[in-house]
Protein backbone atom coordinates (compact mmCIF):
# COMPACT_ATOMS: atom_id res chain seq x y z
CA UNK A 1 0.00 0.00 0.00
CA UNK A 2 1.56 3.28 -1.14
CA UNK A 3 0.77 6.01 1.35
CA UNK A 4 1.87 9.65 1.41
CA UNK A 5 1.91 10.79 5.02
CA UNK A 6 1.88 14.40 3.87
CA UNK A 7 -1.63 13.88 2.49
CA UNK A 8 -2.82 12.47 5.80
CA UNK A 9 -1.13 15.33 7.64
CA UNK A 10 -2.82 17.91 5.43
CA UNK A 11 -6.23 16.38 6.14
CA UNK A 12 -5.46 16.57 9.85
CA UNK A 13 -4.52 20.23 9.55
CA UNK A 14 -7.78 20.95 7.73
CA UNK A 15 -9.79 19.33 10.51
CA UNK A 16 -7.78 21.29 13.04
CA UNK A 17 -8.63 24.44 11.12
CA UNK A 18 -12.34 23.70 11.46
CA UNK A 19 -11.96 23.44 15.20
CA UNK A 20 -9.45 26.22 15.79
CA UNK A 21 -9.76 29.76 14.49
CA UNK A 22 -6.65 31.21 16.11
CA UNK A 23 -3.74 29.69 17.99
CA UNK A 24 -1.56 31.66 20.39
CA UNK A 25 -0.32 31.76 24.01
CA UNK A 26 1.54 33.87 26.60
CA UNK A 27 3.79 33.95 29.71
CA UNK A 28 6.98 33.06 27.83
CA UNK A 29 10.16 35.11 27.49
CA UNK A 30 13.29 34.28 25.53
CA UNK A 31 15.51 34.17 28.60
CA UNK A 32 13.01 32.08 30.55
CA UNK A 33 12.57 29.65 27.66
CA UNK A 34 16.32 29.17 27.37
CA UNK A 35 16.34 28.20 31.06
CA UNK A 36 13.62 25.58 30.65
CA UNK A 37 10.90 28.00 31.84
CA UNK A 38 12.33 27.78 35.38
CA UNK A 39 12.18 31.54 35.71
CA UNK A 40 9.82 32.48 38.56
CA UNK A 41 12.57 33.45 41.02
CA UNK A 42 14.97 34.89 38.42
CA UNK A 43 12.73 37.25 36.42
CA UNK A 44 13.39 40.95 36.94
CA UNK A 45 12.22 44.20 35.42
CA UNK A 46 9.51 43.97 32.80
CA UNK A 47 9.80 40.15 32.83
CA UNK A 48 8.68 40.06 36.47
CA UNK A 49 5.19 41.13 35.47
CA UNK A 50 4.32 37.78 33.92
CA UNK A 51 6.46 35.54 36.13
CA UNK A 52 6.30 37.09 39.61
CA UNK A 53 5.35 40.75 40.15
CA UNK A 54 6.80 40.62 43.67
CA UNK A 55 10.29 40.54 42.11
CA UNK A 56 9.79 44.21 41.21
CA UNK A 57 10.23 44.99 44.91
CA UNK A 58 13.59 43.24 45.28
CA UNK A 59 16.74 45.40 45.61
CA UNK A 60 18.40 43.72 42.61
CA UNK A 61 15.49 44.61 40.32
CA UNK A 62 16.30 46.62 37.19
CA UNK A 63 16.23 50.40 37.46
CA UNK A 64 14.71 50.53 33.98
CA UNK A 65 13.95 47.82 31.45
CA UNK A 66 12.04 47.70 28.19
CA UNK A 67 10.89 45.02 25.80
CA UNK A 68 10.88 46.82 22.47
CA UNK A 69 9.50 43.71 20.84
CA UNK A 70 9.29 40.12 22.02
CA UNK A 71 7.91 37.22 20.03
CA UNK A 72 7.57 33.53 20.73
CA UNK A 73 5.88 30.70 18.85
CA UNK A 74 5.77 26.94 18.92
CA UNK A 75 3.98 23.79 17.83
CA UNK A 76 4.16 20.20 19.03
CA UNK A 77 2.24 16.92 19.18
CA UNK A 78 2.12 13.92 21.50
CA UNK A 79 3.03 11.16 19.01
CA UNK A 80 5.32 11.78 16.03
CA UNK A 81 8.88 13.03 15.73
CA UNK A 82 10.82 13.95 12.59
CA UNK A 83 12.70 10.67 12.27
CA UNK A 84 9.40 8.79 12.44
CA UNK A 85 7.99 10.99 9.67
CA UNK A 86 11.10 10.52 7.49
CA UNK A 87 10.98 6.76 7.95
CA UNK A 88 7.45 6.26 6.66
CA UNK A 89 6.69 9.23 4.39
CA UNK A 90 6.33 8.10 0.77
CA UNK A 91 7.16 4.50 1.66
CA UNK A 92 5.19 1.40 0.75
CA UNK A 93 3.65 0.46 4.06
CA UNK A 94 3.35 -3.12 5.17
CA UNK A 95 0.71 -4.30 7.60
CA UNK A 96 3.32 -4.14 10.36
CA UNK A 97 4.25 -0.56 9.40
CA UNK A 98 0.61 0.47 9.64
CA UNK A 99 0.33 -1.17 13.04
CA UNK A 100 3.51 0.57 14.24
CA UNK A 101 2.18 3.97 13.14
CA UNK A 102 -1.17 3.43 14.84
CA UNK A 103 0.49 2.17 18.02
CA UNK A 104 2.50 5.39 18.18
CA UNK A 105 -0.71 7.41 18.48
CA UNK A 106 -2.11 7.31 22.05
CA UNK A 107 -5.53 5.71 22.50
CA UNK A 108 -6.99 9.09 23.44
CA UNK A 109 -5.90 10.47 20.06
CA UNK A 110 -3.39 12.85 18.54
CA UNK A 111 -3.00 16.08 20.51
CA UNK A 112 -1.84 19.20 18.68
CA UNK A 113 -0.73 22.39 20.42
CA UNK A 114 0.16 25.63 18.68
CA UNK A 115 0.98 28.85 20.50
CA UNK A 116 2.36 32.33 19.90
CA UNK A 117 2.66 35.56 21.84
CA UNK A 118 3.82 39.04 20.97
CA UNK A 119 4.64 41.88 23.35
CA UNK A 120 5.63 45.40 22.30
CA UNK A 121 6.84 48.58 24.01
CA UNK A 122 6.51 47.11 27.49
CA UNK A 123 8.67 48.60 30.24
CA UNK A 124 9.46 48.77 33.94
CA UNK A 125 10.67 51.70 36.04
CA UNK A 126 11.75 50.73 39.53
CA UNK A 127 8.89 48.87 41.21
CA UNK A 128 6.40 49.64 38.43
CA UNK A 129 5.84 47.76 35.14
CA UNK A 130 3.47 48.25 32.21
CA UNK A 131 3.04 45.91 29.24
CA UNK A 132 1.02 45.57 26.05
CA UNK A 133 0.58 42.52 23.89
CA UNK A 134 -1.66 39.93 22.29
CA UNK A 135 -2.01 36.33 23.27
CA UNK A 136 -4.13 33.25 22.73
CA UNK A 137 -3.90 29.47 23.08
CA UNK A 138 -5.33 26.31 21.60
CA UNK A 139 -5.41 22.59 22.22
CA UNK A 140 -6.82 20.20 19.61
CA UNK A 141 -7.55 16.49 19.98
CA UNK A 142 -7.98 14.28 16.87
CA UNK A 143 -9.45 10.80 17.32
CA UNK A 144 -7.19 7.83 16.60
CA UNK A 145 -9.82 6.36 14.23
CA UNK A 146 -9.25 9.31 11.92
CA UNK A 147 -5.82 7.88 11.11
CA UNK A 148 -6.85 4.23 11.17
CA UNK A 149 -9.19 4.53 8.16
CA UNK A 150 -6.74 6.10 5.63
CA UNK A 151 -3.89 3.87 6.80
CA UNK A 152 -5.61 0.51 7.23
CA UNK A 153 -8.76 1.08 5.20
CA UNK A 154 -12.36 0.41 6.18
CA UNK A 155 -12.88 -3.06 7.60
CA UNK A 156 -16.24 -4.79 7.46
CA UNK A 157 -18.11 -5.68 10.63
CA UNK A 158 -16.22 -3.06 12.62
CA UNK A 159 -17.40 0.11 14.34
CA UNK A 160 -15.22 3.25 14.14
CA UNK A 161 -15.75 5.87 16.83
CA UNK A 162 -14.59 9.48 16.50
CA UNK A 163 -15.79 10.72 19.89
CA UNK A 164 -12.31 11.75 21.09
CA UNK A 165 -12.26 14.99 19.10
CA UNK A 166 -12.45 18.40 20.70
CA UNK A 167 -10.84 21.79 20.66
CA UNK A 168 -10.70 25.03 22.64
CA UNK A 169 -9.08 28.28 21.55
CA UNK A 170 -9.11 31.93 22.52
CA UNK A 171 -7.25 34.99 21.30
CA UNK A 172 -7.13 38.37 23.04
CA UNK A 173 -5.20 41.57 23.48
CA UNK A 174 -4.15 42.79 26.90
CA UNK A 175 -2.56 45.58 28.91
CA UNK A 176 -0.93 44.81 32.25
CA UNK A 177 0.08 46.98 35.20
CA UNK A 178 2.31 45.67 38.02
CA UNK A 179 3.76 46.83 41.31
CA UNK A 180 6.16 45.19 43.79
CA UNK A 181 6.54 46.32 47.40
CA UNK A 182 9.23 45.24 49.92
CA UNK A 183 8.02 44.54 53.47
CA UNK A 184 10.28 44.32 56.56
CA UNK A 185 10.22 40.82 58.09
CA UNK A 186 12.32 38.81 60.54
CA UNK A 187 12.46 35.51 58.63
CA UNK A 188 14.25 36.74 55.48
CA UNK A 189 16.85 39.29 54.44
CA UNK A 190 14.39 40.70 51.89
CA UNK A 191 10.68 40.02 51.49
CA UNK A 192 8.44 41.50 48.80
CA UNK A 193 4.85 41.18 47.64
CA UNK A 194 3.41 42.22 44.31
CA UNK A 195 0.43 42.12 42.01
CA UNK A 196 -0.32 42.36 38.30
CA UNK A 197 -3.66 43.64 37.08
CA UNK A 198 -4.67 43.09 33.46
CA UNK A 199 -7.31 44.39 31.13
CA UNK A 200 -8.29 41.99 28.33
CA UNK A 201 -9.99 43.27 25.22
CA UNK A 202 -11.18 42.41 21.73
CA UNK A 203 -11.23 38.66 22.23
CA UNK A 204 -12.11 35.77 19.95
CA UNK A 205 -13.20 32.42 21.33
CA UNK A 206 -14.22 29.05 19.91
CA UNK A 207 -15.06 25.78 21.61
CA UNK A 208 -16.31 22.39 20.50
CA UNK A 209 -18.80 21.61 23.26
CA UNK A 210 -19.91 18.20 22.03
CA UNK A 211 -18.82 16.02 19.11
CA UNK A 212 -19.58 12.40 18.29
CA UNK A 213 -19.35 10.23 15.18
CA UNK A 214 -19.60 6.49 14.62
CA UNK A 215 -19.20 4.52 11.40
CA UNK A 216 -20.42 0.92 11.33
CA UNK A 217 -19.40 -0.90 8.15
CA UNK A 218 -21.23 -4.12 7.42
CA UNK A 219 -20.35 -6.54 4.65
CA UNK A 220 -23.08 -5.13 2.40
CA UNK A 221 -24.29 -2.08 4.34
CA UNK A 222 -23.17 0.88 6.40
CA UNK A 223 -24.49 2.95 9.29
CA UNK A 224 -23.20 6.48 9.97
CA UNK A 225 -24.39 8.62 12.86
CA UNK A 226 -22.78 11.82 14.12
CA UNK A 227 -23.33 15.34 15.38
CA UNK A 228 -21.42 18.29 16.77
CA UNK A 229 -22.19 21.39 18.77
CA UNK A 230 -19.95 24.38 19.29
CA UNK A 231 -19.94 28.06 20.07
CA UNK A 232 -17.79 30.95 18.96
CA UNK A 233 -17.51 34.69 19.32
CA UNK A 234 -15.67 37.03 16.97
CA UNK A 235 -15.30 40.79 17.45
CA UNK A 236 -17.48 42.76 15.01
CA UNK A 237 -15.74 44.55 12.17
CA UNK A 238 -16.77 47.93 13.65
CA UNK A 239 -15.73 47.00 17.20
CA UNK A 240 -12.76 49.36 17.55
CA UNK A 241 -14.58 51.34 20.27
CA UNK A 242 -16.99 48.69 21.55
CA UNK A 243 -14.81 45.83 22.73
CA UNK A 244 -15.66 43.22 25.32
CA UNK A 245 -13.55 43.98 28.39
CA UNK A 246 -12.27 41.41 30.88
CA UNK A 247 -10.11 41.54 33.97
CA UNK A 248 -7.27 39.53 35.45
CA UNK A 249 -5.18 39.53 38.60
CA UNK A 250 -1.94 37.77 39.61
CA UNK A 251 -0.43 37.98 43.09
CA UNK A 252 3.00 36.90 44.27
CA UNK A 253 5.60 36.95 47.02
CA UNK A 254 9.41 36.78 46.93
CA UNK A 255 12.15 36.52 49.49
CA UNK A 256 15.94 36.52 49.49
CA UNK A 257 18.15 34.67 51.97
CA UNK A 258 21.82 35.55 52.53
CA UNK A 259 23.69 36.44 49.36
CA UNK A 260 22.69 33.54 47.13
CA UNK A 261 19.08 32.38 47.40
CA UNK A 262 15.82 33.80 46.04
CA UNK A 263 12.42 32.11 46.42
CA UNK A 264 9.10 33.00 44.83
CA UNK A 265 5.43 32.02 45.05
CA UNK A 266 2.85 33.14 42.48
CA UNK A 267 -0.89 32.65 42.12
CA UNK A 268 -1.81 33.51 38.52
CA UNK A 269 -5.37 34.23 37.43
CA UNK A 270 -6.72 34.76 40.93
CA UNK A 271 -9.19 36.75 38.90
CA UNK A 272 -9.36 35.92 35.22
CA UNK A 273 -12.69 36.48 33.51
CA UNK A 274 -13.33 37.49 29.92
CA UNK A 275 -16.91 38.16 28.77
CA UNK A 276 -18.00 37.46 25.21
CA UNK A 277 -21.21 39.35 24.52
CA UNK A 278 -21.04 40.37 20.86
CA UNK A 279 -21.44 38.25 17.75
CA UNK A 280 -22.00 35.03 19.72
CA UNK A 281 -23.03 32.11 17.51
CA UNK A 282 -23.91 28.49 18.17
CA UNK A 283 -22.93 26.04 15.43
CA UNK A 284 -24.59 22.66 14.92
CA UNK A 285 -24.12 19.79 12.52
CA UNK A 286 -25.54 16.34 11.92
CA UNK A 287 -24.60 13.49 9.60
CA UNK A 288 -26.42 10.20 9.10
CA UNK A 289 -26.69 7.32 6.68
CA UNK A 290 -28.11 3.82 6.77
CA UNK A 291 -28.26 1.79 3.58
CA UNK A 292 -28.19 -1.84 2.52
CA UNK A 293 -25.80 -1.02 -0.31
CA UNK A 294 -22.37 0.53 -0.01
CA UNK A 295 -22.12 1.09 -3.76
CA UNK A 296 -23.87 4.45 -3.50
CA UNK A 297 -22.24 5.64 -0.26
CA UNK A 298 -22.00 9.33 -1.14
CA UNK A 299 -25.59 9.49 -2.40
CA UNK A 300 -27.02 8.00 0.77
CA UNK A 301 -25.32 10.14 3.41
CA UNK A 302 -27.23 13.19 4.63
CA UNK A 303 -25.44 16.03 6.39
CA UNK A 304 -26.86 19.27 7.74
CA UNK A 305 -25.18 22.27 9.34
CA UNK A 306 -26.71 25.43 10.75
CA UNK A 307 -26.00 28.28 13.14
CA UNK A 308 -28.12 30.12 15.67
CA UNK A 309 -27.62 33.27 17.67
CA UNK A 310 -26.00 32.34 20.97
CA UNK A 311 -26.28 33.72 24.47
CA UNK A 312 -23.48 35.86 25.94
CA UNK A 313 -21.04 33.87 28.04
CA UNK A 314 -17.98 34.38 30.22
CA UNK A 315 -14.73 32.43 30.09
CA UNK A 316 -12.72 31.95 33.26
CA UNK A 317 -8.96 31.77 32.77
CA UNK A 318 -7.57 28.71 34.59
CA UNK A 319 -5.76 29.53 37.86
CA UNK A 320 -2.15 28.40 38.19
CA UNK A 321 0.21 28.19 41.18
CA UNK A 322 3.99 28.45 40.67
CA UNK A 323 6.82 28.02 43.16
CA UNK A 324 10.36 28.95 42.16
CA UNK A 325 13.88 29.04 43.56
CA UNK A 326 17.14 30.54 42.29
CA UNK A 327 20.70 30.04 43.53
CA UNK A 328 23.74 32.00 42.38
CA UNK A 329 27.35 30.92 42.78
CA UNK A 330 29.87 33.13 41.01
CA UNK A 331 29.01 33.31 37.31
CA UNK A 332 26.47 30.45 37.55
CA UNK A 333 22.75 30.84 38.19
CA UNK A 334 20.67 27.70 38.86
CA UNK A 335 16.87 27.84 38.96
CA UNK A 336 13.96 25.48 39.60
CA UNK A 337 10.18 25.82 39.20
CA UNK A 338 7.10 23.81 40.11
CA UNK A 339 3.84 24.74 38.39
CA UNK A 340 0.39 23.35 39.17
CA UNK A 341 -2.68 24.19 37.13
CA UNK A 342 -5.95 24.06 39.03
CA UNK A 343 -8.25 23.80 36.03
CA UNK A 344 -8.04 22.51 32.48
CA UNK A 345 -8.14 25.15 29.80
CA UNK A 346 -6.53 26.53 26.65
CA UNK A 347 -3.61 27.95 28.66
CA UNK A 348 -3.23 25.40 31.43
CA UNK A 349 -3.41 21.76 32.37
CA UNK A 350 -3.82 20.07 35.74
CA UNK A 351 -0.68 18.03 35.06
CA UNK A 352 2.13 19.41 37.26
CA UNK A 353 5.22 20.83 35.59
CA UNK A 354 8.77 20.64 36.95
CA UNK A 355 11.59 22.66 35.41
CA UNK A 356 15.25 23.31 36.15
CA UNK A 357 17.53 25.75 34.37
CA UNK A 358 20.94 27.33 34.48
CA UNK A 359 22.69 30.40 33.13
CA UNK A 360 26.44 30.94 32.82
CA UNK A 361 27.80 34.49 32.71
CA UNK A 362 31.51 33.83 32.32
CA UNK A 363 31.25 36.50 29.63
CA UNK A 364 28.84 39.04 31.12
CA UNK A 365 27.78 40.28 27.69
CA UNK A 366 27.19 36.78 26.25
CA UNK A 367 25.20 34.62 28.73
CA UNK A 368 24.59 30.95 27.86
CA UNK A 369 21.50 29.08 29.10
CA UNK A 370 20.00 25.62 29.19
CA UNK A 371 17.16 23.83 30.94
CA UNK A 372 14.94 20.77 31.27
CA UNK A 373 11.15 20.67 31.74
CA UNK A 374 8.96 17.70 32.66
CA UNK A 375 5.17 17.51 32.73
CA UNK A 376 2.55 20.14 31.96
CA UNK A 377 1.48 20.79 28.39
CA UNK A 378 4.93 20.27 26.90
CA UNK A 379 5.73 16.98 28.62
CA UNK A 380 9.46 16.29 28.56
CA UNK A 381 11.49 19.03 26.93
CA UNK A 382 15.01 20.39 26.75
CA UNK A 383 16.04 23.95 26.00
CA UNK A 384 18.99 26.18 25.35
CA UNK A 385 19.48 29.87 24.72
CA UNK A 386 21.90 32.75 24.67
CA UNK A 387 21.94 36.50 24.99
CA UNK A 388 23.85 39.40 23.51
CA UNK A 389 23.95 42.05 26.24
CA UNK A 390 26.66 44.69 25.88
CA UNK A 391 25.91 47.54 28.26
CA UNK A 392 22.15 48.01 28.56
CA UNK A 393 21.31 46.45 25.19
CA UNK A 394 19.38 43.14 25.23
CA UNK A 395 19.01 40.55 22.50
CA UNK A 396 17.86 37.18 23.88
CA UNK A 397 17.11 33.95 22.02
CA UNK A 398 15.60 30.80 23.51
CA UNK A 399 14.69 27.45 21.91
CA UNK A 400 12.84 24.54 23.50
CA UNK A 401 12.39 21.05 22.05
CA UNK A 402 9.65 18.61 23.04
CA UNK A 403 12.05 15.79 23.75
CA UNK A 404 15.82 15.95 23.49
CA UNK A 405 17.30 18.89 21.61
CA UNK A 406 18.06 16.79 18.52
CA UNK A 407 16.27 17.54 15.21
CA UNK A 408 15.28 13.94 14.49
CA UNK A 409 13.88 13.14 17.93
CA UNK A 410 11.84 16.24 18.70
CA UNK A 411 8.03 16.15 18.64
CA UNK A 412 7.78 19.90 18.43
CA UNK A 413 9.68 23.14 18.81
CA UNK A 414 9.22 26.47 20.57
CA UNK A 415 11.33 29.54 19.89
CA UNK A 416 11.47 33.02 21.39
CA UNK A 417 13.33 36.21 20.49
CA UNK A 418 13.40 39.48 22.40
CA UNK A 419 14.93 42.88 21.72
CA UNK A 420 15.08 45.34 24.58
CA UNK A 421 16.93 47.45 27.14
CA UNK A 422 18.02 46.64 30.70
CA UNK A 423 19.65 49.11 33.09
CA UNK A 424 20.91 47.26 36.14
CA UNK A 425 20.75 48.74 39.67
CA UNK A 426 23.83 50.09 41.37
CA UNK A 427 25.83 47.49 43.27
CA UNK A 428 24.28 46.68 46.65
CA UNK A 429 24.88 44.20 49.42
CA UNK A 430 22.03 42.03 48.18
CA UNK A 431 22.84 39.21 45.76
CA UNK A 432 22.03 39.77 42.10
CA UNK A 433 20.04 36.57 41.72
CA UNK A 434 18.21 37.70 38.60
CA UNK A 435 19.32 40.01 35.88
CA UNK A 436 16.03 41.02 34.14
Amino acid sequence: MKTDLRRILCIGILIAGLICIHTLQAQITARGMGMGMAYTAAARGVHAQNWNPANLGLPDNSRFSMTIVGFDAGAWNNAFNKSFYDKYNGATLSAQDVEDILNTIPDKGLALDVLTHIRVLSFSVGRFALSFGSTAASHIQIAKSFFRIPLAGLQTNEVYNFDDMDGVVHGIGYAGLSWGQPIPVNFADVFSVGATGRVYYGGAYAEVENARLSVNMGEYSFDIDGSYEGKYSLPPADSAFSLDIGWGLDIGASMQLNSRWTFGLVFSNVIGRIPFEREVEKAYGEISGNELSVLTLEDNVQDTTWTEQGEPFTVSLPPVIRVGAAFREGSFLVTADYEQGLKRGAEATIKPRFAVGTEWRGLSWFPLRMGVVMGGRVGFGTSFGFGFRPGGFVLDVGIMSRGFALPNTTKGLLAAVELGIDLRPKQSHTARVGDF
